[in-house]
């Protein structure tokens, strides 16, 4: 079978041949009709994700869009070496979660993977009603998302963070929704996010880490005594601007601050697939979006490196 093959880590895969799946034990084949490539997959791709191994060659993709009995279907967890971007794969049993009718294939794959990164934490921490979220990345794709996806979830406010006043712009079109410019100058941003917090927010969804962190809790150490017993759930999601973070040991004396990570590894099986079916429902429903770039399988090593656009949905059927 043909399929994005990853042969030299931190290269772009190949369309090439691929040995044939075969379904065993607890495992089904499906044909697959799309796949994302998400910063994940990218990340796994140059072998510096955390769940990368260091068996090469092997297939890229962590999720997408197949056909199983004749229905699509939204599924993942391909034992390795296959992924899915690929024209065949297999799957486990089960892992297969129907499509709304009114979900267009490639809007499916390009969307669930980043809507899920803040969908999960606010299923799983919760938002008080009329709560205030704090999405740090508001600008990217899944941060855009997130601000939608944490209105959908009964947040009364969100402050929308990022760098692009633009797009920074198109985000906050929702009056509960307020938008805050970080800048390079960690004290610039730590006194930003300090003048709108008014002694929240309820959760923080980081899509940044690194110094963007750093400045953020020392904002949220402002007013301390103030708003100490009020807790704040800070959800580590991405790391764009770096994988560490300087912390001042006192700003979690002063804070009720929960620190916690939302990845593939830090979230419970059985609530995903419980969450599953609603997401897709409120994609389908709300109008959930990403922009997103369509190749042809064929393509996929031109497309992976284009200075493009959008999210990069791959075609496999």
């Amino acid at each position: 079978m043909k399929a994005a093959v990853v042969s030299t880590f931190g290269a772009p895969p190949a369309c090439a041949d691929f040995p044939d799946p075969v379904a065993g034990d607890g495992t089904v084949e499906v044909r697959m009709l799309a796949a994302g490539v998400h910063q994940l997959v990218r990340s796994v791709a140059a072998g510096t994700h955390y769940s990368a191994g260091d068996t090469l060659p092997f297939v890229a993709g962590v999720d997408g869009i197949a056909e199983l009995d004749g229905r699509r279907i939204y599924t993942g967890g391909c034992p390795t070496p296959y992924g899915t971007i690929a024209e065949r794969t297999v799957v486990p049993a089960g892992w297969a979660v129907p499509v709304p009718d009114a979900l267009p294939t490639e809007l499916a794959a390009a969307v669930v993977n980043p809507a899920m990164s803040s969908w999960m934490p606010l299923v799983d921490r919760g938002v008080p009603p009329g709560g205030t979220v704090l999405v740090l990345g508001a600008t990217g794709a899944s941060g855009g998302l997130a601000v939608r996806i944490a209105l959908h979830h009964g947040a009364g406010r969100v402050i929308a963070a990022g760098r692009n006043p633009a797009a920074l712009e198109q985000v906050a079109d929702d009056d509960r929704v307020l938008p805050v410019r970080l800048s390079d100058d960690p004290a610039a941003t730590t006194a930003a996010l300090a003048a709108v917090l008014d002694g929240g927010p309820d959760v923080v969804l980081d899509y940044l880490w690194g110094p963007v962190a750093g400045a953020t809790f020392e904002a949220l150490r402002s007013g301390s005594l103030r708003h100490g017993g009020r807790p704040v759930h800070y959800v580590q999601i991405g790391a764009l601007a770096g994988r560490t973070v300087a912390l001042d040991a006192a700003i979690l004396r002063a804070r009720r601050i929960d620190v916690s990570g939302s990845g593939g590894g830090s979230i419970d099986p059985a609530l995903l697939f419980a969450e599953l079916p609603r997401l897709l429902d409120a994609v389908a429903a709300e109008g959930l979006r990403i922009p997103l770039r369509v190749a042809e399988l064929g393509d996929v090593e031109r497309a992976w490196t284009a200075d493009a656009p959008g999210r990069l949905v791959v075609t496999t059927s």
